[in-house]
């Protein structure tokens, strides 16, 4: 069989680390090593160090209460998904993210970190010449594609969220909410990149399409103008639960906040970022 660093895969992640040093992966099983998490020990959330991580979230978070830690645990393993929807968005490259194929890392503050990917196998299009290789199966077009990817993500949070129910008592769909929520976030950020964040907005939508969770929790995606600058926004489908933090407070995001504030908040960010850019000229 042909190494992994044959694989076109690596090649997209060592572009996609390029045009930003913090976007990692690794292309390897990191074993037993310190602070990584196999993706299968994620669908128990009882016991083991998938327990042990939320342990120390609640902890980080000064909460007992399982059911914010979970809400905001479901936003950290969203952030996972971008393994998957990055080289999709870029690189119309999906790469087979599922539990039994990837390790997580978290920080010592409980953030996600990077993920690591035990073999580069991947689905791409089938008119794309990187994709002979024998670690890649093709479809035949960007439809197909995006199905993949749904198809991915879908099977790899599944079993998360109703880990986390079990542990916490939260909400199945409140945990869609924040996890799709986090993927918004990704399809936004990697939009930027390639002409303007507004296209976010229609990539999100076709790939929530349908009628299960992933469908009815996905968030609403909003744009936001400035000047010459739009930037796209969002409102969550569920509560992270953060307000009840000792120290927290209601998200822009957030569904409870009204549509007029969330925009309000919106363009003073907005503004901040200008001032702050203008400033460090």
């Amino acid at each position: 069989m042909m190494s992994s660093d044959a694989s076109p895969v690596v090649a997209m992640f060592r572009d996609l680390q390029a045009a930003d040093p913090k976007w990692r992966v690794d292309v390897a099983d990191p074993g037993a090593e310190v602070g990584w998490i196999r993706g299968t020990d994620f669908v128990r959330a009882t016991e083991g160090p998938f327990n042990l991580l939320l342990r120390a979230t609640g902890d980080r978070l000064e909460t007992h209460d399982r059911k914010t830690v979970a809400a905001l645990f479901a936003l950290r393993f969203g952030w996972a998904a971008s393994v998957a929807i990055a080289p999709y968005l870029v690189h119309a490259c999906v790469p087979d993210v599922g539990l039994d194929n990837i390790s997580l890392k978290f920080k010592e503050n409980t953030l996600y970190e990077r993920s690591a990917l035990y073999r580069p196998i991947a689905t791409m299009l089938g008119d794309d010449r990187a994709a002979t290789h024998p670690l890649i199966e093709t479809v035949a077009d960007r439809a197909a594609l995006r199905r993949v990817l749904r198809h991915h993500l879908y099977e790899q949070t599944k079993p998360v969220v109703l880990a986390l129910h079990e542990w916490s008592g939260f909400s199945v769909r409140g945990a869609w909410g924040m996890i799709i929520s986090s993927w918004a976030s990704q399809f936004v950020t990697a939009c930027d990149r390639q002409g303007g964040q507004a296209q976010a907005i229609a990539l999100l939508e076709e790939l929530c399409s349908g009628d299960d969770d992933v469908a009815r929790m996905q968030p609403r995606l909003h744009p936001v103008t400035l000047g010459a600058v739009t930037h796209v926004f969002q409102r969550r489908s569920s509560c992270c639960r953060y307000y009840l933090l000792p120290k927290g407070s209601l998200c822009a995001s957030c569904p409870l906040v009204s549509q007029e504030e969330r925009v309000r908040r919106n363009t003073e960010w907005m503004q901040r970022l200008l001032t702050s850019r203008l400033g460090a000229r």
